[in-house]
């Protein structure tokens, strides 16, 4: 190989490798500065909720994203605290704002019948 064919192959893998890194970096940053919490949805059979538990701090405005990576649809309350999503449909990500007003531990749990182990799909959330 020629060394100016050498040196443009190695500028196509550095430009391909930089574009990668850069889109996962920019997810990155994008989701820690809009978003308290990143909460994955998949069938209990498939691995439920993760995390499957997480804590907030009581009085803190609160941006939950609830990615749906599963080929059925779910949904996502916390009772408790009036929050919903009716519906995450299948590869669909959606946000719920809310601010824990009490302390305690409490259930979350999807609400849209998702599997034959759908009353299994429950999390806990802890506010201190």
């Amino acid at each position: 190989m020629k060394r100016n064919e050498l040196i443009a192959v190695t500028c196509i893998i550095l430009a391909t490798l930089g574009a990668i890194f850069g889109v996962f970096a920019i997810e990155k940053f994008r989701l820690a500065k809009f978003y308290t919490l990143k909460l994955i949805a998949r069938a209990p059979e498939n691995g439920n909720w993760y995390p499957q538990k997480f804590t907030l701090k009581q009085g803190e405005e609160v941006r939950i994203l609830v990615r749906n990576i599963e080929t059925v649809t779910h949904g996502f309350a916390i009772p408790d605290f009036g929050v919903a999503i009716k519906e995450i449909k299948a590869g669909q990500a959606k946000s719920v704002t809310f601010t824990p007003d009490k302390k305690g531990t409490f259930p979350f749990l999807c609400t849209v019948w998702c599997s034959e182990r759908h009353m299994q799909m429950r999390g806990e959330l802890t506010v201190e």
